[in-house]
């Protein structure tokens, strides 16, 4: 690419403003660093759409968190250690695990209401864990989580929303970000927004596949944007598929939680028969890669499209007061769950790699940090646990926000920044195709079974859209295509390079 900026620009031509702390995302991780400094630094939040956009707010499962009788945090660290093939950071697992009650607790007291039996936390079990730990909200927890969030963030006074903000780039001035630069979608004005402090919490790719259980926004911004300014990624060829996503034409996917097999439903082929029992000791609950390539390998020797879940045995009125939103969506698409089979194939749906970050979500880049699926903290190494990936956007969003609470001081303006690009790029044409293209050859070649067969073809058809980078483009559609094209090499050339097969990389003959 020519330049490393999506478009050119001028900072003294431009509107500007200024803000303590500039938070890019409205998902649990980004509201939740919100949330943690607004008592003391005034805070910024551009958000790409609105919450019901986010892929907090699609969240059917839970958070897991040891609190139930029986277990502990030594359990849960072992489990989501065991999950993660080896690749976990010691380090930061027990920090996940270790901080998950108060970190629960604090939605709690902001309102949140999670599933209770007797006065107690209703706890579920999903894949990979050795005991029920998983606080919900019914199967829309996502949706509580997000609405007790969002109604605390609007009570701060000093927290100011942005919603429609395309994010198009990271500022850096004398090695240090100093804000973002951002196209403003209902006035079509760019504007910069400078900041002491940037929290990158874009959330993740999904869209980069075309079958995906992700948001229309999830298209990687965050995570193209740090690559342009030379922040440290990792293992991007970490992409967890989930297993169960309802087999329709839909994008995106409607996700068919795993808290249904916790319940005691089956994963059965086209005879109607189990075939995770003889796989795995958990059977169908256990890890999601593993349930995910024998979904995939009982579809290449049923030559068939899906599987199925068999949630008849569970009962209509089970069905209906645990499970409301995926008994609703079944029926809408012609399923009845009480008496007939559900099908179901594997759709793209969480980054686990992502910006490499320390405890305290700082990259490598000064003033940067980042939280929540665009970040890579080690929690979950090769594979991630079910359920973690909403408490690692609590916990270590907390831990950002009170760094940021303890090091900035309020008030403290940034210094003048006179950036400009002037790459003189000659204008590129609609990316509308290139887009539909990517997208079916990310899920045929680096889906959840690769071959380096298919890995090379992909990474030539990529060589060969290269210079797709080097045009300005003008409008959201094609900068995101753009960003799916950056991280789509990243991908292929990740999983061309780790050549066996770990967590959710799984290498085919």
């Amino acid at each position: 690419m020519n330049s490393q900026y999506l478009i050119d620009f001028d900072l003294s031509k431009i509107p500007v403003s200024r803000s303590d702390v500039l938070v890019i995302g409205g998902g649990i991780a980004g509201l939740t660093v919100a949330v943690t400094v607004a008592g003391e630094l005034k805070t910024r939040v551009l958000a790409k759409g609105n919450v019901e956009q986010t892929s907090t707010w699609f969240a059917q499962g839970g958070i897991a968190v040891s609190l139930a009788p029986g277990d502990s945090p030594e359990m849960h660290y072992k489990d989501t250690m065991a999950a993660g093939g080896g690749l976990c950071d010691p380090e930061a697992v027990k920090v996940l695990v270790e901080e998950a009650a108060p970190a629960v607790s604090m939605l709690t007291d902001m309102g949140a209401e999670f599933d209770k039996v007797n006065g107690s936390f209703h706890f579920v079990r999903e894949g990979g864990h050795s005991v029920a730990r998983v606080v919900h909200a019914g199967d829309a927890t996502g949706n509580v989580v997000s609405a007790s969030l969002v109604a605390a963030a609007k009570s701060r006074k000093n927290i100011h929303f942005t919603p429609d903000t395309f994010v198009l780039d990271i500022l850096e001035s004398e090695g240090r970000c100093c804000g973002v630069l951002a196209y403003e979608q209902k006035t079509g004005q760019v504007e910069a927004y400078l900041a002491s402090a940037v929290v990158l919490a874009a959330g993740g790719m999904g869209q980069i596949y075309d079958v995906t259980t992700n948001p229309l926004v999830a298209s990687g911004d965050g995570l193209a944007m740090a690559e342009r300014r030379g922040v440290k990624l990792a293992g991007l060829e970490f992409i967890q598929f989930h297993p169960t996503a309802l087999d329709t034409k839909e994008n995106p996917r409607f996700l068919i939680s795993e808290a249904i097999r916790g319940e005691g439903a089956h994963l059965v082929n086209k005879d109607g028969q189990r075939f995770m029992t003889d796989l795995h000791p958990l059977g169908e609950l256990a890890p999601r890669d593993i349930v995910s390539r024998a979904v995939v390998d009982v579809m290449e020797a049923d030559k068939a499209d899906h599987v199925f879940i068999d949630a008849r045995h569970i009962g209509e009125e089970k069905l209906k007061k645990r499970f409301p939103s995926i008994w609703d969506h079944c029926l809408k698409a012609g399923y009845d769950m009480s008496k007939e089979l559900i099908p179901v194939n594997p759709a793209a749906h969480y980054l686990i790699g992502g910006i490499v970050t320390d405890l305290y979500g700082r990259t490598s880049l000064d003033g940067l940090f980042a939280s929540g699926e665009v970040a890579s903290t080690g929690v979950h190494g090769a594979n991630r646990l079910a359920s973690n990936s909403l408490l690692e956007g609590l916990v270590f969003s907390r831990r950002v926000g009170r760094y940021l609470l303890d090091n900035l001081k309020a008030g403290a303006n940034v210094d003048d920044v006179r950036l400009r690009s002037a790459a003189n790029r000659q204008a590129g044409k609609s990316l509308v195709s290139a887009r539909e293209s990517l997208r079916k050859m990310m899920s045929e070649k680096t889906g959840v079974i690769r071959t380096s067969e298919g890995l090379k073809a992909a990474a030539a058809t990529l060589k060969d859209e290269s210079h797709l980078l080097d045009y300005e483009y003008n409008n959201p559609h094609d900068w995101e295509t753009i960003n799916m094209i950056t991280l789509a090499r990243l991908i292929v050339s990740g999983a061309l390079a780790r050549r066996q097969s770990l967590g959710v990389h799984l290498v085919g003959s």
